[in-house]
Order: C-alpha cells, then structure tokens, then sequence
C-alpha cells in the first residue's frame, strides 16, 4: 500500500471511532442534585412560592353564601344549603382587604358541574370591606342541584364557594 491509501484508511478509522465517541449514545444518566450539595446562595427557601401575591395586593379575606344581609352588606344568614320553595334571594358575599377603586370582583358559577353563568364588578372607591353579588328569582325559579362558585380578585381565582338548592 502506498502512504496516500494509508493516510486515507487511517483518516477514516480517525473519523468512525471519534465519531463513536461524539455520537454513540455513552451518555451517563443525569442524577438529582440533592438539596444540601447547592451553594447556600441557590437554595430556595422551602416556604417560597412561584408567584406570591404582594402583600399590597386586594384579597378576598373570606367569602360565605348568605340568605340576607345587612345594611353594610354583611352575611346574615350565611347557609349552604337553600330551599327553592322558601329561597328567594341569595348573595355571594366576600370580607375583602386592600381593596382599590376598580379593583375587579368576579365570579363563574356551575351547576352540577356546568357553566351557568359569570359576572364581572368593579369596586365602587378605595377601601372597601365588604362585597356581594346577588342572585334573585321567583320562588321555586332556581334549579335544583350542586352548585360552585369561583370568585377572583383582578383576575386571579381566590375562593370558591359550595351550595345546594334542594
């Protein structure tokens, strides 16, 4: 053999035995890092969150379904379970905090798992404390069954609310 075949078998044996090495498919399986081996400064504190809501930020404190309310619209009669014979009106009624002019309040409700019906407010000033949405119908106009009720704040789902009409 002359040293040009030699060259050019050697250049090939090169080629298919590094490219064994780039792309056979040796790779070592990746493990977990444990906690305790991170650097202190990349730790992540077992208490953060991915998306904490400022504590500025408008909430929904607690929220009830009510048969009445009163004259600064808080929950009177707070149940979960109504009566179509009896139950003419029923309010979805939330304590709030943080609330500012336009803050948004809403709601998307479901009966038995469906869709009926949703609503969005806005907050009439700052600083108000309590809210309602109001549902009224004629005695005996209501749907019986399961109902669920998400309410959000700008958007945001904060509570849902569980109550039967029987």
């Amino acid at each position: 053999m002359d040293k040009k075949t030699i060259y050019i078998i050697s250049t090939v044996v090169i080629i298919i035995v590094a490219g064994g090495f780039l792309f056979g498919g040796n790779y070592s399986k990746p493990t977990a890092i444990q906690p305790s081996k991170l650097s202190p400064s990349a730790q992540v504190p077992t208490n953060a969150s991915v998306a904490q809501v400022p504590t500025s930020a408008p909430i929904i404190l607690k929220a009830v379904m009510s048969r009445s309310i009163d004259a600064k619209g808080n929950a009177t009669g707070v149940a979960t379970t109504f009566n179509t014979k009896t139950d003419k009106i029923v309010y979805a009624v939330m304590a709030l905090k943080n609330v500012t002019k336009d803050t948004k309040l809403s709601y998307v409700r479901n009966l038995d798992g469906k869709y009926i019906d949703s609503k969005v407010a806005l907050a009439s000033k700052d600083g108000i404390t309590t809210f309602y949405f109001a549902f009224e119908k004629g005695i005996g106009d209501y749907p019986k069954g399961a109902y669920t009720m998400n309410l959000y704040i700008n958007g945001r789902r904060s509570q849902s609310l569980n109550y039967v009409f029987k």
